[in-house]
């Protein structure tokens, strides 16, 4: 057997997902103009690249009550930051501006190193290694919580002008 036996696809779908999740936290992070669909689409990411580990090989992994629990309590936190974010939103333009919003980079890269962590046990391990469902579904909820707030949220705020350029037309 090679080393990159227990390896699979999945892995691949897991880290890559995770890499992206990364890198679209990286502009709300740094408290930059961002579209409103950013943080979903970030907690999308970041949800898949665990759903990838959890789901293989079987499904059977979901019916967990004990992964679970720690989902909706990071969940719970995650919704909480979202609520407690400074957020500034252009309702014309459809953009938004999170201060101080670095906990999305740092749950994002907590994924990308777990997602590492897997793919280095399960290359040098055998195959009923630990694995690191636990730590990826943590991540996962805590920004799907904080996506869900800051778009919540979003729709409640006061305009802010976040754009330059004049309006843009009033669809008819």
């Amino acid at each position: 057997m090679t080393l990159v036996s227990n390896v699979y696809l999945t892995h691949a779908l897991m880290l890559l997902c995770a890499l992206a999740a990364a890198w679209a936290a990286l502009p709300e992070s740094s408290g930059r103009i961002v579209p409103q669909w950013r943080p979903a689409v970030t907690a999308l990411l970041a949800a898949l690249s665990a759903l990838s580990l959890i789901a293989y090989p079987t499904w059977g992994e979901l019916k967990n009550p004990g992964l679970w629990m720690f989902a909706i309590i990071a969940a719970l936190a995650g919704a909480a930051r979202g609520y407690w974010l400074r957020i500034y939103v252009d309702h014309s333009w459809r953009l938004i501006r999170l201060r101080k919003a670095r906990d999305c980079l740092v749950a994002a890269v907590a994924l990308v190193a777990l997602a590492m962590i897997e793919i280095a046990l399960a290359a040098i391990a055998p195959a009923s290694q630990p694995t690191m469902e636990l730590g990826l579904t943590i991540s996962a909820s805590f920004l799907v919580g904080r996506s869900a707030a800051v778009l919540q949220r979003a729709r409640h705020e006061p305009q802010t002008d976040l754009h330059d350029s004049p309006s843009p037309p009033a669809e008819g």
